[in-house]
């Protein structure tokens, strides 16, 4: 009597365990026989034929799946993240080197109206002088009666200045020079129009190599 009613409850738990157990579905295809136990957040508890219990995320479940444990009170699952696409690190401008940054440091010194004298060998004044400086012109007058007497393009490399006439007495003649600014003092020594003058390497005027000197103040 007692083996049969062994046998029976034995036959109820394994049609119990038959109803409940079912195939459950991967979204790569997997399949497995479980029995849903319990959804916890976003992961499905199963427990397996051999009694084991496992637990893995929703999402990963085909969408019949994740349809049968909505249905059971589990919530919806939450998507899997997909990873962000790598994105370019911003675009750096490019520095200015060290020269071209001095380079356009002095010209902007030098943009604006200077007025001072031409230099004798001893430093003594030899005549008055007025240059107006933009960014591509030199023009040059006599502060006296404001008499122009020409202008010209000029070009800066390092601490020279090469200057080249382009309207009145200055017309066609080149001028290579050295200039030193110190606030707004500018200092201009230049070699004159003569094909034998060669660029000065001091600040001075010198008669015999054809070279003069302009001391000049930013007005």
């Amino acid at each position: 009597m007692k083996t049969h009613l062994f046998l029976a409850a034995t036959t109820v738990l394994l049609v119990s365990a038959s109803v409940h157990a079912r195939t459950w579905t991967s979204i790569t295809g997997q399949t497995a026989e479980a029995e849903l136990v319990k959804v916890e957040g976003e992961n499905v508890v199963v427990r397996m034929a051999d009694g084991r219990t496992s637990s893995f995320p929703i999402a990963r479940l085909s969408a019949a799946d994740q349809a049968f444990v909505r249905q059971q009170g589990g919530g919806a699952p939450a998507v899997e993240p997909k990873p962000a696409a790598p994105t370019a690190p911003p675009t750096a401008s490019k520095p200015s080197s060290p020269a071209t940054s001095g380079k356009e440091e002095a010209k902007s010194g030098l943009l604006g109206t200077w007025e001072g004298y031409m230099a004798d060998s001893d430093g003594s004044k030899h005549g008055e002088i007025r240059l107006v400086i933009t960014e591509d012109k030199i023009t040059a007058s006599n502060p006296q009666g404001n008499r122009e007497m020409g202008a010209g393009t000029y070009r800066l490399s390092g601490r020279n200045i090469d200057a080249t006439g382009t309207e009145g007495q200055f017309a066609g003649k080149k001028y290579e020079g050295i200039f030193d600014l110190d606030g707004k003092t500018l200092k201009w020594c230049s070699a004159n129009d003569n094909p034998r003058s060669k660029r000065p390497d001091k600040l001075q005027t010198s008669p015999q190599a054809g070279q003069f000197l302009m001391v000049l103040e930013k007005k």
